[in-house]
């Protein structure tokens, strides 16, 4: 037994020289410009977006409510959290590779050897018989370490850590995704809620305008066709309330839906018409290197390469010998009554021979499957500056039109005006009533709609610049 545990010894003091083999990761240099090509103008600033919870900015009590109760709700966080789990029980098992395997035995046998055998074993040339039985018993422990001589298992764990750090980013990929979608659906039920209470007003003057009417072509001040103009537009807008009422409808679907809700389950709280949340003044973006810690799909990416450049060196580890130690204690005897304590100690080497271009084989393949991982690391990195690009220079086209559509809505309301005030007074036709009212209509119309737009390119914005969950994101368990 002393032997034993000094050859232990002895192999612990070995394993501290040894080197493990393959090559070592580091995170990849990526260079992205200093400043954003889209022009900023004088709308944001470049402070950090990473502590910008941008959901918050925009003061409604109820969007904040649901983007919270989606984190804990949503069945896609439920799968990334699987996922998660799954990778750190697998990083468990990887670990538990470094320690000794005991396992406790109980064997019975029986063995039958011809006299002959015997003869050859016990050295004896008169045997009584012809052949002899033996039972023997076995009870015990035997226990098999392999030695990470060469970094395998060492590898696989840091491939498999890599793993779990990449199924958080994809958590928190989900939740950024989530956050943005919860807020886009919301934004368009507002609008579209606007909408059908602008519908609803302009059917309600379209339909005191035909009473009007009526009346100027009883008194003989216009003609019947004014009336059948006036009676036109209202079926028009009578026809777009259908169109509005079902997008309302589909929208709270959509928000139920993300809540890991029945599609129409949220229509209690989300029926009652409120106005759209305004955007916040403040508005920081950030600069394009920040995309490389804020993104969570580009964080994900790194991880994914880092786990398949350590499985280059576990693949690599193969063409080294393998060492083990094996033994057992316990009790190996012929008779129950005979026993008695019995141990056994050995190393075994297990180099690899013929199976080498195998083993190279599968090194070649880990290297293809790291080389894949880096240029998906790229392109994701690419997809994020354009993506940002993009949302940056969409928001502030939307923001100089939505000026625009203001400014021209409210020259279309005071020409509508005049040209009512003179209708009533029989200095103007309805024609001309008619035009400055579908110009009018159709102004509010595209003003709202452009307020929508507005409102979604600053959720997609933010989405694009990974903002948000670094200061709420969910706790993760670690057991």
């Amino acid at each position: 037994m002393k032997k034993f545990v000094g050859w232990i010894t002895l192999t612990s003091c070995f394993l501290t020289g040894c080197m493990s083999i393959g090559p070592k990761y580091t995170p990849p240099l990526m260079e992205v410009p200093h400043e954003w090509g889209s022009d900023q103008k004088n709308e944001m600033n470049t402070d950090s977006v990473s502590c910008f919870v941008w959901w918050e900015a925009l003061r409604d009590p109820l969007l904040i409510s649901l983007i919270e109760r989606a984190a804990q709700q949503n069945l896609d966080v439920s799968i990334a959290i699987s996922r998660i789990q799954e990778a750190r029980r697998a990083g468990v098992g990887m670990q538990a590779g470094l320690y000794p395997h005991i396992d406790a035995t109980v064997n019975y046998g029986h063995v039958h050897y011809p006299n002959k055998i015997l003869r050859t074993i016990l050295g004896k040339k008169n045997l009584s018989g012809s052949h002899r039985d033996i039972n023997f018993f076995e009870a015990g422990f035997d226990a098999e370490w392999e030695i990470d001589l060469f970094g395998k298992t060492a590898h696989e764990i840091s491939a498999s850590c890599a793993e779990v750090g990449a199924a958080i980013e994809g958590l928190r990929d989900t939740m950024v995704s989530l956050s943005a979608e919860i807020a886009k659906n919301y934004i368009d039920l507002r609008g579209q809620q606007a909408l059908l209470s602008l519908t609803e007003k302009n059917i309600e003057a379209q339909k005191d305008a035909i009473k009007l009417t009526q009346g100027l072509v009883t008194s003989g001040f216009s003609s019947i066709i004014d009336q059948w103009h006036t009676e036109e537009q209202l079926r028009l807008l009578s026809a777009e309330k259908p169109l509005i009422e079902l997008a309302i409808k589909r929208a709270i679907h959509r928000l139920s839906i993300l809540l890991g809700c029945f599609p129409g389950e949220l229509s209690w709280e989300l029926t009652t018409y409120q106005a759209m949340p305004q955007l916040p003044c403040y508005k920081p973006l950030g600069i394009p290197s920040e995309l490389l810690r804020n993104r969570p799909d580009i964080r994900q990416a790194e991880r994914e390469l880092a786990a398949a450049t350590e499985r280059v060196g576990s693949a690599m580890a193969d063409l080294f010998p393998r060492l083990s130690l094996r033994g057992f204690i316990g009790d190996l005897t012929t008779h129950l009554s005979q026993a008695g304590f019995t141990w056994f100690a050995g190393p075994q080497l297990l180099a690899p021979i013929f199976n080498s271009r195998l083993i190279q084989q599968d090194i070649d393949l880990n290297k293809i499957k790291t080389e894949r991982a880096f240029y998906i690391y790229q392109k994701t990195v690419l997809y994020a500056l354009e993506e940002t690009e993009n949302a940056i220079a969409s928001f502030h086209q939307e923001l100089e039109r939505h000026q625009q559509l203001a400014l021209a809505k409210k020259h279309s309301q005071e020409a509508y005006e005049q040209t009512f005030q003179l209708y009533e007074r029989g200095l103007k036709d309805y024609l001309e009533v008619l035009v400055a009212q579908r110009s009018l209509i159709a102004l509010e119309d595209a003003f709202l709609k452009s307020q929508i737009q507005l409102h979604t390119h600053f959720i997609a914005l933010y989405k694009a610049l990974g903002g948000g969950w670094e200061v709420t994101a969910c706790c993760l368990d670690d057991s």
